[in-house]
């Protein structure tokens, strides 16, 4: 079941806007090497560019004061050609770093303890070289690209993607979080496979494609979507669903 509500929020611009705007010679911003952050309008697209991530929510607690930390998390890409595109669901586990203790240290003793703290990041660093993290990848197959994704924290294996062919779908990722939660420490060879899977719904309301996604904190299964065409739709689930 949707509703729409008219919105009265200015149109962006369109990805050939944007992308002729980065390839005009006359734009100064754009940077002769490679972009250490991808910029809007600025910098252009790779072959599958990863634009819009959302962290997935787990069930390994919401205070974590110990290292090695795991993160799960959904990404889309905004390939050039429409069946490039995937999303991608990830974990990425043994994420070390230093405990930085709440107040700091008193500068009473003056260069003595500045000396001390450097000796001990040193010897930090020496520790950890080797400690880095290690990522898991699943790739779901999405027809055009994925301008937001975003997974409902109250059941985080259901999320939902808007593409720029102007339409939002709802996907159940289980089987694949259920996966990276049993993967082990190596690298798998299924991670470079590009699976199929057909959504669990797709609407079409929308006359154009959109950015704006989001569900409900309160409401379990309510989806905001809205449109470049100044349309929000709000999306009930139905006992059927």
């Amino acid at each position: 079941m949707g509703h729409k509500i008219k919105s009265k929020k200015a149109k962006p611009k369109k990805k050939a806007d944007k992308k002729a705007e980065a390839s005009s010679p006359s734009n100064p911003a754009v940077a002769s090497g490679p972009a250490k952050v991808w910029q809007p309008g600025v910098d252009a697209l790779e072959e599958r560019e990863e634009l819009h991530f959302d962290v997935v929510r787990d069930q390994l607690g919401l205070v974590r004061s110990k290292f090695p930390h795991t993160l799960y998390g959904v990404a889309g890409t905004q390939a050039e050609k429409a069946s490039w595109n995937y999303i991608g669901i990830f974990k990425i586990s043994n994420i070390n770093g230093k405990k930085r203790e709440p107040i700091p240290a008193s500068a009473v003793d003056g260069d003595s303890d500045m000396d001390s703290e450097n000796s001990s990041d040193e010897e930090d660093e020496a520790v950890n070289e080797d400690m880095k993290p290690i990522l898991h990848l699943k790739k779901v197959a999405h027809t055009g690209c994925v301008n937001r994704i975003r997974s409902m924290s109250q059941e985080p294996h259901l999320c939902a993607t808007w593409g720029d062919t102007g339409h939002v779908q709802v996907w159940d990722f289980s089987s694949f979080l259920n996966s990276l939660a049993e993967s082990g420490a190596g690298a798998h060879k299924e991670d470079d496979k590009i699976h199929n899977q057909i959504p669990v719904k797709i609407f079409g309301g929308h006359k154009d494609e959109g950015y704006a996604l989001d569900w409900s904190p309160l409401v379990t299964g309510r989806l905001l979507s809205g449109d470049c065409n100044k349309c929000i739709h709000m999306w009930e689930p139905t006992s059927g669903s």
